[in-house]
């Protein structure tokens, strides 16, 4: 079993403590990472330290408080300060800065002030709508402040500043908010040579090609040539491999246009109106493939509904008899390539019809329902149990031998002895057990060989027994 976490015995102080100093850590390193990124004079092309901030408020909303929001402002303003920024230009940034981080925070989490990560397209609606409300608060208290700035200080031309901004935030806060997020799973196979072709292997190796190709090429494809590519890895990869692709992308790309490395063909100028459309291009380039990722999380969460409603009986919790079938042929396959011995148990609640007639069907549902908990509970992790109709259930035992079969056969029963419908009404159950040694090829002959022993059980009188041998 797995080894049970410790508690956290620090006070709530110790913890807070704690939480701020890591965050200040964090948007420190995130402040300087941006500024050195950015050219002499000019503002950064990626500023991750705001997204950094917004991200763990909305992820962990232990974090957002005012002393949490008063540190991330010091350390914002204490990466400038060390980097030789202006001291005015210092603070009026990073208060801008700070006010679109607090801004986007309480427009994602108005309603919702339960942790948040990307689970779906209602979820990153709400990342959206944050941000872009983050990105225009930033930018007209910077704007409004810009006037003040010393002639030293860099410029700030307000379409260029929101689009830093949004980009910024698109690029971070995805990958931030899905790293190791609970969200749907795409049902998977048996590894294949095919399956990893056709799986998460080619589209991620396609995608760095074309990053490598755009590159390569330059021009206006340096922005269009991945997006197919990235649009691929939404539909096939984990929403956050989709968001940190888009993200390393999107990032290196800006890093080199802002440098003036690379030739787009006129697509980006030296700054003003073409600048901010460039970084604006890279922003809606990412937008796509996470928009594509966040609708296929819906997608497989409605495909996973369906297919547990047609593999799961909604009453007992236990496989369908469809699933139950298809599951045990796939375990038999199995055991005939190793030689091992299977067992097969078929149940039936004893004068099953007698408690729907006396008492109703709803008392004859918690029948099926605690008689279902009893079956699980008495079995192996690797056994397979299903209804297949009415108050008949079946058990799949592999690598059972007839002993322990047996054993576990009249533990059930005993355990159904014990079990009352109501206070005054019990409900045993008959069980037909097949053994053998050697897995069959088929499911079939374990199943008519259990269902004559459970018939015979019921002719000996109930509440028993009757165990065959295929040997």
């Amino acid at each position: 079993m797995p080894a049970t976490p410790e508690p956290d015995m620090r006070s709530p102080a110790a913890r807070a403590a704690t939480d701020i100093a890591l965050l200040t850590a964090a948007v420190f390193i995130a402040a300087i990472i941006g500024i050195h990124s950015r050219p002499p004079g000019l503002l950064a092309s990626v500023w991750v330290a705001n997204a950094v901030a917004l991200s763990v408020f909305v992820r962990w909303p232990r974090t957002f408080s005012a002393p949490a929001a008063v540190a991330t402002l010091l350390a914002l303003v204490t990466a400038d300060l060390v980097s030789g920024t202006d001291v005015y230009a210092a603070v009026a940034f990073n208060v801008a800065n700070i006010v679109g981080v607090l801004g986007g925070t309480l427009v994602i989490r108005r309603r919702h002030p339960e942790p948040m990560t990307l689970a779906g397209s209602a979820d990153f609606a709400r990342m959206c709508l944050g941000i872009v409300a983050a990105a225009l608060l930033s930018t007209t208290v910077a704007t409004l402040s810009s006037s003040r700035l010393g002639p030293h200080a860099p410029a700030v031309e307000a379409l260029s500043w929101f689009g830093s901004e949004l980009t910024s935030y698109l690029l971070i806060v995805p990958v931030l908010l899905s790293f190791r997020a609970s969200t749907p799973r795409r049902r998977t196979g048996p590894a294949s040579l095919r399956r990893l072709i056709t799986g998460e292997t080619a589209p991620i190796a396609l995608t760095v090609l074309l990053m490598l190709a755009g590159l390569i090429v330059q021009g206006p494809l340096l922005l269009a040539l991945p997006l197919p590519a990235l649009l691929w890895c939404a539909t096939r990869i984990p929403i956050f491999g989709t968001a940190l692709l888009t993200a390393l992308w999107s990032a290196w790309t800006l890093l080199f246009l802002g440098r003036g490395e690379l030739q787009t063909g006129g697509l980006l100028g030296a700054d003003g109106q073409d600048g901010a459309s460039a970084v604006l291009s890279v922003a809606l380039v990412a937008l796509g493939p996470l928009l594509v990722a966040a609708v296929s999380l819906d997608r497989m969460a409605v495909q996973n509904k369906l297919r547990e409603a047609l593999e799961y009986d909604s009453l007992t919790g236990v496989l369908s008899r469809a699933a139950f079938l298809r599951r045990s042929q796939q375990r038999l396959d199995t055991l005939i390539t190793d030689s091992r011995p299977v067992a097969l148990l078929m149940l039936d609640l004893d004068h099953f019809k007698s408690i729907n007639d006396t008492l109703g069907h709803a008392v004859g549902d918690i029948a099926l329902v605690r008689s279902a908990a009893c079956i699980l509970g008495a079995l192996p992790d690797d056994a397979i149990a299903g209804r297949m109709g009415g108050e008949e259930f079946a058990i799949l035992l592999p690598h059972a031998d007839q002993e322990d079969a047996a054993s576990i056969a009249d533990s059930i029963r005993r355990d159904h002895e014990r079990l009352h419908v109501l206070s005054s009404r019990t409900a045993t159950v008959s069980i037909g057990l097949a053994w053998t040694s050697y897995a069959p090829q088929s499911v079939s002959p374990l199943l008519v060989s259990a269902d004559h022993a459970l018939y015979d059980a019921k002719r000996r009188g109930r509440n028993t027994v009757v165990a065959v041998s295929l040997d």
